[in-house]
């Protein structure tokens, strides 16, 4: 009987245990999470490609840099804490979200609660901004809205018909462009009339970019859609 006792002591003492040990997750940066797949970098920004399918889950991930998230295909979604209640809201294809963490973390975990792909392309400004490049500006036409505003970037969403030109303008800073429909790009090669680079795009596509004149034509036949970030 004595050592009945002892046993189930131990098995009471041990399934105490099980819900902590199962509740202490792994936290990892942002740029390790496996949903998170780096595609594109350089000296200021980390690209990635976030793809969550229905029911699934990231690891909790620490964001300590300020980031800019193009929601491309959006879906409900639950964003759960290590320290505070979860709360559930919907990732709206064609949201941007703004993360002001640079010199303060946040932890989370996304969880896509809907019947589709959420797919986002997501960057982070790898120093603190404003990093000198100057004011971000774009032609005052009805192709572009900006869509963000802050202290390190700016962004457009820019639309274009089949043929039309965005008209040339000057990029003062690198940015990042994400593509939310396909079609065919054209980007005028400066001083060199009718010579243009050429690119092929698809939905959630993106691009690194860099300062100087720049002006992009819709190459393809139907609309192209695309947002257009410059670091300030």
């Amino acid at each position: 009987m004595k050592f009945a006792n002892i046993t189930l002591s131990a098995i009471l003492l041990a399934s105490n245990a099980l819900p902590a040990a199962f509740a202490a997750e792994p936290i990892v940066p942002t740029n390790l999470e496996p949903h998170h797949h780096v595609i594109l970098e350089n000296q200021y920004v980390t690209v990635m490609r976030v793809m969550i399918r229905p029911g699934e889950s990231t690891l909790f991930h620490e964001q300590h840099l300020d980031y800019v998230n193009t929601h491309v295909d959006g879906s409900p979604v639950q964003a759960s804490y290590p320290n505070k209640p979860a709360k559930d809201f919907a990732m709206k294809s064609g949201n941007v979200k703004f993360g002001a963490h640079q010199g303060h973390s946040e932890v989370d975990k996304i969880t896509n609660t809907g019947s589709s792909l959420n797919m986002q392309i997501a960057f982070e400004i790898k120093q603190a901004g404003p990093l000198g490049f100057g004011t971000a500006s774009r032609p005052s036409t009805p192709a572009f809205q900006q869509v963000l505003d802050k202290k390190s970037v700016n962004g457009w969403k820019v639309t274009l018909q089949p043929g039309e030109s965005s008209g040339v303008y000057q990029q003062k800073g690198p940015g990042v462009r994400v593509f939310f429909t396909e079609g065919r790009v054209l980007e005028a090669i400066p001083g060199r009339p009718n010579r243009n680079k050429e690119i092929w795009v698809h939905k959630g596509d993106a691009a690194l970019t860099t300062a100087g004149p720049v002006e992009i034509i819709n190459g393809g036949d139907t609309p192209l859609v695309f947002n257009d970030y410059e670091l300030k």
